[in-house]
């Protein structure tokens, strides 16, 4: 039979997609009007239904022709020829059960659709000969099947050990694990599914080499610290950059704003070559996580989880009784008697204080229990996604609500996502998408601190149930005992946060190997907060003065503006040559402002305490604010090849100009270049049955850092009041020599897979990583009237190797258990200095930290001991040493007594130098960055139940937890209660004590290696029980596609030797890092237990 011409042809052209290979991916954005969404799931009809079953294997063209329409593709005249067929089938796994969402696509194309909640799927075609298939799911491997005109297709898929065909999202594009020529690392994509971690970075902490993740305070909403490879600036940029969906995020993005139930994947880009596709924003890393989507040709999904937490501390605190407190607080009394020469201790001024009647209570009151709680968690999640044969839709909802262990502290959060794809025709795509968070969080002035200090003497209601105030003299003033519940209920924060994100995406295919993708992003960020301290609060009565309360009112708000084109090409040339590149251009405008009002005095503390109800501005400063914008303008390009499937070649150049720095270095390039040999690819390793996978990679790239504030080259002036007239006053000096960081690495990796399908693989690495031009806000001289400006100072170095392995243990129909490890080891350091500088440069006073040359960031500063003086004969012996100085008080007044620490002279001239702005007898300490940390995981599965745990481990880091040091110390004016390891204090019934005597008013600012401890340790982070119901007993309901439940505990212990509330905790500036815990929150533990369900 002779063949028409015309479909001769068609079917040339049909050829000739199928072999072009098209690096589009699909991607779902979103922004869907309510009512619209409402009517998703109708529009799903589109897909097939049980009806189509029963529809014949060829379709009429006049239906083809009528589905086109409806789903807005166009048709040329001579479509209107097509013939269609139907391939159905469905997916399942060795055991036999079902996998929905697995990709169908005819290979070489775009074209496909994905398996329903019952595994099946039906995909409409042009007739022809034969194509194939690839079938593709998380997880398992990757299936080609050549279809020759059967007319039912049904697949099995294996578990994908290996995982090297995995999809990576590298920035402006994806790859293949075994493609990449950078230092990327893929967050394991089962974790993420099974998790129950109650936020992002829990569920990531110690998963990855060489990212450090430290989880915030426990407080409920407390933000995380994230570090890939180092601190790699002093200022600004010192965590990694967040790339959600393509889109940067802004600096103040908290990566646990997200849902976890949203994520499809995430990505670390820890090299340079990698990470300088994102130039200047990417100087810490790039962090790329890709959200779920809508799929094609699928009735709705409904997905619903719920679970309920419940959190304790982790540990106890113990305080003194009244008994012992009253005891303490007077052994200290004599003790500072003693000190300052006196032996009749009424004659020491400050014991009529103490001594009299009215100063101890009779009670002892329980304040943790009336302060502190167990706290709750409970989090509902919703979702359904869904599609027809060319669109898809989405939509998530997430809501938390979290009640703190300080009563009166809550948190309250929504998560929304919403987005919708579709083929406008065969050659444009559409998506949109919408997605924020809303949060309310309620803080107060009560913790753990001031339950744990408050007085156990005093009581805290009086005996009508008021809430009772202590009075006492002092002075010829009257002072009050704060009361922590007070403080609680009246000295009142409230938070709210909404933040939002809208993407709008077109997609051109312009050519089959070309494809313009242009993308717009407007995020804003908006917090309001509200802070009210009543006239019974401390703070509230102006210190126990006159004052009738105080109210803060603060805005802040940020607005990003970003458009974005790119080009992306793909062609593969015969069998052995494969050319990727791609070429954009990013625009992005950010504007923010931020301002307060405080005012006092208001007409009452419950009702009329508005901002504006407040009668007079606070004396301090009642208004303050700021309002500034900067632009960035980007020009980005790619080019990957690859040879003969083995050897590869990666390198990327792009080139930033921001208004934050002067015209004349305005603009910075940051190229990168990376190799790769896949050795297993060669002929002399392909016959090996050990080792199934090998690969070696090189990298070298630039990127940078311009984090100066958005006129960090001009000169700044600020308003002011002179003789009460208004007036203005520089305060920052312009620098036009400023220009950017510039951080250099290089990276060598060797990737390896053992015995069949990768059971045993891993990675090792090392690189070195150097920052040029550190920019930090220099300290002015007093002399000049200034207060700061931006330098370029100094370099820093990080250089470290990491190492991960995972295997495949048991591996049968019924078991499954595998295992992973990680660990890595960063060591940084600073050169160029032109001089030592104690916390930060360019200020004079001493603190707890110092910058050296040639040595690490983190190093703890301050005065060595040797144990405590255990007699009068020791004190006296080191008191002779220098005649014209005492030995260790710089004050003369105060003498030293058995009991006291016994500080070093470092520099061998009789005494310890405590002058102000004096370092001579100042040593380093230790250095709060660890000689190695990592991670590791397990999970077992037998049938439908699963067994996973998660954990993490650092070791050498010390830390100073300086809240011990003032355990020793009580105060003649708001006296406060003390840990019990007060306890153990020197006295001459405990001559060989190591801890110091108590002292009145002897507060321990002299900071010595007394408070620093090795905070190395080895924690659980998560241990999550799972059951899935199975699958026949599930398909009786006719409702649900899965059930499963799961119980699960985070933080669950913690093996350290440090004493304080988390051997974790680390402060946001990058010199101090983790070196001092000042942390009064302590971390909790969480229980949880939950439920999940799939509607069909």
């Amino acid at each position: 039979m002779k063949k028409n011409p015309q479909t001769k042809a068609r079917k040339k052209r049909v050829l000739a997609s199928v072999k072009t290979k098209s690096p589009q991916r699909q991607k779902a954005w979103g922004l869907i009007v309510l009512p619209f969404l409402c009517c998703l799931p109708l529009l799903s009809n589109a897909a097939p239904t049980k009806h189509h079953v029963e529809m014949k294997e060829h379709v009429t063209k006049s239906e083809v022709t009528n589905e086109k329409r409806f789903s807005m593709s166009e048709t040329s005249v001579n479509d209107t020829e097509k013939e269609m067929i139907v391939i159905r089938g469905n997916v399942k796994d060795k055991k036999g059960t079902p996998l929905p969402g697995v990709t169908i696509l005819i290979k070489g194309t775009t074209i496909g659709v994905s398996t329903d909640v019952k595994g099946e799927y039906t995909m409409n075609v042009e007739k022809q000969d034969s194509l194939v298939l690839q079938f593709s799911f998380i997880g398992m491997k990757t299936k080609e099947i050549k279809w020759t005109g059967q007319q039912t297709l049904n697949v099995v898929l294996e578990e994908d050990v290996s995982e090297v065909e995995e999809v990576v999202v590298i920035g402006y594009g994806t790859t293949t694990k075994k493609d990449l020529t950078g230092s990327v690392a893929s967050f394991d994509s089962r974790i993420i599914e099974e998790s129950t971690a109650t936020s992002v970075a829990h569920m990531m902490q110690g998963q990855i080499p060489g990212l450090s993740i430290l989880a915030g305070d426990g407080a409920p909403g407390s933000p995380a610290r994230l570090e890939i490879r180092g601190v790699p600036s002093l200022s600004g940029a010192t965590s990694p950059l967040i790339v959600v969906d393509n889109v940067p995020m802004t600096s103040d993005f908290d990566i646990n704003e997200l849902n976890p139930d949203d994520i499809q994947s995430i990505d670390i880009l820890k090299g340079a070559s990698s990470a300088a596709i994102y130039g200047s924003r990417a100087a810490a890393g790039v962090i790329m996580i890709m959200t779920k989507g809508g799929g094609r040709n699928q009735k709705p999904v409904i997905n619903y989880s719920y679970d309920y937490s419940i959190t304790s501390l982790v540990s106890d605190v113990n305080t003194l009784t009244t008994d012992e407190f009253k005891m303490l607080v007077m052994e200290a009394v004599r003790n500072g008697a003693k000190a300052e020469g006196y032996d009749d201790i009424t004659k020491y001024s400050k014991y009529s204080t103490f001594a009299a009647s009215d100063f101890f209570g009779e009670a002892n009151t329980p304040w943790m229990k009336y302060i502190m709680r167990d706290g709750s968690k409970q989090q509902h999640k919703i979702s359904v996604r869904g599609g027809g044969s060319s669109f898809g839709y989405n939509a998530s909802l997430g809501y938390t609500d979290e009640l703190g262990q300080v009563k009166g502290t809550n948190y309250e959060r929504y998560t929304y996502d919403i987005g919708f794809n579709a083929d406008i025709n065969k050659w444009i795509k559409a998506s949109v998408k919408v997605s924020g968070t809303l949060s309310d969080r309620l803080s107060n002035n009560a913790g753990l601190s001031s339950a744990a200090k408050a007085r156990p003497d005093i009581k805290a209601y009086n005996d009508d149930g008021s809430l009772y105030l202590h009075s006492y003299l002092y002075s010829g003033r009257t002072y009050y005992v704060v009361n922590p519940i007070i403080e609680m209920e009246e000295n009142t924060t409230e938070s709210e946060d909404h933040n939002v994100r809208l993407t709008g995406n077109l997609e051109f295919r312009i050519l089959p190997e070309l494809t313009l993708i242009t993308q717009y992003t407007y995020q804003t960020r908006k917090g309001e907060r509200y802070a009210y301290q009543s006239s019974r609060t401390q703070a509230g009565s102006g210190y126990w003065g006159d004052q009738k309360g105080y109210g803060r009112k603060t805005h802040s708000k940020t607005d990003s503006k970003e458009f974005e084109a790119r080009l992306s090409y793909m062609k593969s040339f015969g069998e052995n040559h494969r050319l990727t590149a791609v070429l954009a251009g990013n625009y992005n405008d950010e504007e923010s402002e931020y301002y307060t009002l405080s005012m006092t005095d208001f007409p009452d503390d419950y009702v009329q305490n508005a901002i504006w109800q407040g009668a007079n501005p606070y004396k301090y400063g009642a208004v303050s604010g700021s309002a500034s914008g900067s632009v960035l303008l980007s020009f980005v390009g790619r080019i990957e090849y690859k040879f003969m499937d083995r050897y590869l070649l990666t390198g990327t150049i792009r080139s930033d100009g921001s208004s934050k720095f002067s015209p004349k270095y305005r603009w910075g390039t940051f190229p990168s270049f990376a190799a790769a040999w896949i050795v297993s690819e060669e002929n002399f390793m392909k016959n090996s049955r050990w080792l199934s996978f090998l690969k070696i990679r090189a990298g070298w790239g630039k990127t940078g850092n311009g984090w100066v504030g958005e006129y960090g080259w001009r000169t700044l002036y600020s308003s002011t009041d002179y003789q009460n007239m208004p007036a203005t006053i520089p305060s920052q000096i312009g620098n036009n020599e400023l220009k950017w960081e510039s951080t250099q690495q290089y990276d060598l990796g060797l990737d390896f897979g053992f015995l069949k399908n990768q059971r045993i693989r891993g990675s090792l690495g090392v690189y070195k990583k150097t920052t040029k031009g550190l920019l930090y806000p220099f300290t002015m001289a007093l002399s000049t009237g200034m207060g700061s400006t931006s330098v370029n100072f100094a370099n820093i170095e990080n250089k470290g190797i990491e190492f991960d392995i995972s295997a495949t243990i048991i591996q049968n129909k019924d078991w499954n258990w595998s295992f992973g490890f990680n660990i890595g080891k960063n060591k940084n350091k600073i050169t160029g200095l032109d001089a030592e500088y104690i916390s930060a440069p360019g200020q004079t006073y001493l603190t707890n930290t110092v910058i050296r040359e040639g040595e690490s960031l983190g190093l703890i500063y301050g005065f060595e001991t040797d144990g405590v003086f255990r007699s009068q004969e020791e004190i006296d012996y080191y008191e002779s040493l220098n005649p014209d100085y005492q030995y260790q008080e710089q004050y003369s007044y105060r003498k030293t007594i058995p009991g006291d620490l016994k500080f070093v002279d470092q520099d061998g001239d009789g005494r310890v130098n405590k002058v102000y702005g004096n370092h001579e007898d100042k040593i380093v300490l230790g250095c709060s960055r660890p000689d190695f940390e990592g991670g590791f995981n397990t999970r077992l599965s037998w049938k439908g139940l699963t067994l996973s745990m998660q954990g993490t481990f650092s070791y050498g880091a010390q830390k100073a937890w300086t809240a011990e040091a003032n355990q020793f110390n009580f105060a003649s004016t708001g006296t406060a209660n003390v840990l019990d390891v007060a306890l153990k204090r020197w006295t001459p019934e405990n001559p060989d004590s190591n801890y110091p005597c108590v002292r009145l008013d002897f507060y321990n600012n002299d900071f010595t290696d007394f408070s620093v401890y090795n905070a190395s340790y080895l924690k659980i982070q998560n241990v999550n029980l799972e059951y899935r119901f199975p699958k026949h007993i599930v398909d009786k309901t006719k409702i649900f596609g899965n059930i499963s439940v799961f119980a699960s505990a985070n933080n669950v212990c913690t093996f350290t030797s440090y004493p304080g509330p988390s051997p974790e905790s680390w402060s946001s500036d990058a010199i101090q890092g983790a070196s001092i815990d000042t942390e009064a929150y302590p971390k909790t533990r969480t229980f949880n237990f939950g439920v999940k369900v799939t509607i069909k």
